[in-house]
């Protein structure tokens, strides 16, 4: 799967990917100790990505609270999830 992060012209942070995922995406997870996200399923079960947050961008992070994620095909959108963004320390939510 190819994943990444993009900031759309209306400043609104989106994840965009190329496959289905296993099941719907309800949150999107960001660990301020690793500087990495996660998507949480409605099923409990999570897809880390494996990246990590530039200075620059953890000051984004630390500010917003939604993320668009949105599924490409032939470089066209065919599903869209707008999910809350939540701040993640040790496995716990955080303000």
């Amino acid at each position: 799967m190819n994943i990444g992060l993009v900031v759309n012209a209306r400043g609104k942070l989106c994840l965009v990917h190329d496959e289905a995922f296993e099941a719907t995406p309800l949150w999107v997870g960001y660990h301020i100790d690793k500087r990495q996200i996660e998507i949480i399923f409605d099923t409990g079960g999570t897809f880390p990505i494996e990246w990590e947050a530039t200075d620059e961008m953890n000051d984004y992070m630390m500010k917003i609270s939604k993320i668009l994620i949105i599924r490409m095909e032939n470089r066209k959108p065919v599903e869209g999830f707008d999910t809350s963004f939540l701040r993640l320390k040790d496995g716990r939510t955080v303000e």
